[in-house]
């Protein structure tokens, strides 16, 4: 029986649950404040692809960024990486997801302009990396510190850190130091040519490579969000396509719910509801707080997550009738910063100065998001560079 038999089955099921709106949503929908404007903004967004073959899959990854200031010349900046995942079976694509936020975090740093706003695309990348349930992240760092030092060689010509000391502090001081990035993956690939990547048998002899890259990315996302607070501006993280529930409490995702209840309402007009203020990432993620820590005691890691930043979200509107959207800002609550709703009306204030699309969506992050692309000729031309036998996966073997 086709596919198309089992959708008429569920139809009317499934209808009901995305056309109606079982579960109330209640919010204030607050008229948009003045534009203020001109806004100094910076931008990033990045893309990969990649290209499984028969026995190993290859990928590339591309950032783009660029600051604007009013009555200067835009700066941009573009970082980009291709590789092999080592070990291959070890979550290819969480991994490489790692890494284009590492390049996308280093563009930003670069790109950033000082009493503005640092848009990104997409939610903050600040989940600590899964390390392993038989581990903790104090054991994996351990580990992977000793594997990296041992063979140091790998790190030449990738970082300024000059530690020779196989503990979790020099590990992070050679992340700090990066000048080529992804580090974790560039010594990896060196590791694995060598044949010293040190994996047996064990699935905890991996849990150090999922140490090693989560470092990296938490460290360099702490670095880019002190960046922004101390050059006075505020980091904004753009959701367009957000499946949260956590505001409205319903089996849809929240921005599905407050559409319909807007629609409900008859209201299309551009304005914006705060949603949630979160104290810590605890708060964030839905977690209590435990005994035993999220996050590594390693380079201010643990006071910077854990006492320092905080989150204050909205649902945003910017054009009449265009796309709602949801917007994460993140600031500083050990400076004192009391008022979320007020820093929420700054921010929604700025967005609008900014030059939008016909659905209201902020322009400058839709130009982000087309020159970070990795097309899919550019992903063909970058195999051929590479000289490699361009094998298809084995499932081609299934196609008749």
């Amino acid at each position: 029986m086709s596919v198309v038999a089992y959708a008429l089955e569920l139809r009317d099921l499934i209808r009901s649950l995305i056309d109606v709106r079982p579960e109330p949503c209640e919010f204030n929908w607050l008229p948009p404040p003045e534009p203020r404007g001109p806004v100094a903004y910076s931008v990033e967004d990045g893309g990969q692809g990649d290209r499984k073959l028969r026995t190993y899959t290859v990928f590339a990854l591309k950032a783009w960024g660029a600051g604007f200031v009013d009555g200067e010349a835009p700066r941009s900046f573009q970082e980009g990486f291709v590789g092999v995942v080592v070990p291959q079976g070890l979550e290819q694509g969480q991994r490489m997801r790692r890494y284009r936020q590492v390049l996308e975090l280093e563009v930003a740093l670069k790109s950033m302009v000082p009493g503005g706003l640092a848009l990104f695309d997409g939610t903050p990348p600040m989940r600590w990396g899964r390390v392993g349930a038989k581990a903790t992240w104090e054991e994996s760092l351990e580990a992977a510190a000793k594997h990296i030092i041992k063979h140091r060689g790998a790190l030449e010509g990738l970082t300024k850190g000059t530690c020779s000391t196989p503990d979790v502090d020099c590990l992070a001081e050679v992340l700090e130091g990066a000048t080529r990035r992804p580090l974790s993956a560039r010594a990896l690939m060196r590791l694995a040519r060598e044949g010293a990547l040190g994996i047996g048998n064990s699935l905890r002899d991996y849990y150090p490579i999922l140490a090693l890259e989560s470092l990296e990315r938490l460290l360099l996302f702490r670095r880019v969000i002190e960046a922004a607070w101390s050059r006075g501006s505020t980091p904004v993280f753009v959701v367009k396509t957000s499946r949260s529930t956590s505001f409205c409490g319903g089996s849809l995702p929240d921005v599905h719910l407050v559409e319909a209840t807007l629609r409900a309402r008859g209201s299309f007009e551009p304005g914006y509801a705060v949603a949630n203020v979160y104290n810590s990432v605890y708060d964030y993620f839905g977690l209590s707080k435990r005994e035993r820590s999220m996050y590594p005691d390693v380079g201010g890691l643990r006071d910077f997550y854990e006492n320092r930043l905080a989150v204050a979200s909205a649902f945003v509107r910017l054009r009449a009738g265009g796309f709602i959207f949801k917007v994460e800002v993140l600031y500083d609550r050990s400076a004192g910063a009391g008022d979320p709703a007020g820093l929420l009306r700054e921010v929604v204030s700025r967005l609008s100065s900014l030059p939008l699309t016909s659905e209201g969506y902020p322009l400058p992050l839709v130009v982000a998001d087309s020159n970070s692309r990795v097309a899919r000729a550019e992903m063909e031309a970058a195999m051929r560079a590479l000289g490699l036998d361009l094998t298809p996966e084995s499932r081609s073997m299934l196609r008749v």
